[in-house]
């Protein structure tokens, strides 16, 4: 495995005995099947389906710890702290002692879990990558930089936040499918998304382009010899 440091990484952590139905009918994917041992994504959005940020949820049994965009967080904290509304909810942010890293180039398959041990969590991203939080003090050895995890990202296509993932497009347009779950109740921009779904229009979508075919106004990362970019269709 490769891993990079992720500057912008953010961790808070969501505790109560209604946190998991608290995000749930906050965001895209299912998360009242959410078990201890088990991490997932989901994506927060606006009424509009406008992303807000996707996050990386591990349930650590006590708690939920979130993984998300440090630039995302005080939008994110701003759309879900109004909306407890006497739930027994609380978010404390624990940014401040951790690192966090990105591993891939691995070809693992997704496995829906996370290992925790020596004060570092590992947890298995849909898009073929981990996402590695570290207690400060714990010696992760890095070798890669930003820029070979984004060559890697163009080559799979996978979005980021901040580049892909931002309040500009709906969840769909930034290649977020697989985490608006089909078959999910009420959740905030949830019939936008299920309109879209339905007839099959969803205006723009996540592609991999080469240099010399992308458009400027397009691109969203821009790599070597490719870039990814979010086109009409």
């Amino acid at each position: 495995m490769t891993i990079a440091p992720y500057p912008d990484g953010h961790l808070s952590v969501w505790r109560g005995r209604d946190v998991l139905s608290f995000i749930d009918g906050l965001s895209t994917n299912l998360v009242l099947d959410l078990v201890e041992g088990q991490c997932k994504h989901t994506t927060f959005t606006t009424t509009s389906a406008k992303v807000i940020d996707r996050v990386m949820l591990f349930h650590m049994g006590g708690f939920v710890a979130c993984v998300s965009h440090g630039p995302h967080w005080q939008a994110l904290l701003s759309h879900v702290s109004p909306r407890i509304l006497g739930q027994d909810v609380s978010i404390m942010d624990a940014t401040q002692s951790n690192d966090f890293y990105v591993g891939f180039n691995h070809g693992n398959e997704y496995t829906a879990t996370y290992s925790s041990e020596n004060g570092i969590t590992i947890g298995s991203s849909i898009d073929g990558y981990e996402m590695i939080v570290a207690s400060k003090g714990t010696s992760v050895k890095a070798d890669a930089n930003w820029n070979d995890f984004n060559e890697w990202r163009i080559s799979q296509c996978v979005p980021w936040p901040g580049q892909e993932i931002t309040q500009k497009h709906h969840a769909l347009a930034s290649g977020l499918s697989h985490d608006v779950h089909p078959a999910k109740g009420c959740y905030i921009g949830q019939e936008v998304l299920t309109r879209m779904v339905s007839r099959g229009k969803q205006g723009r979508k996540l592609v991999t382009v080469s240099n010399e075919e992308a458009k400027p106004s397009e691109v969203t990362t821009k790599g070597s010899t490719h870039s990814l970019s979010i086109v009409r269709v």
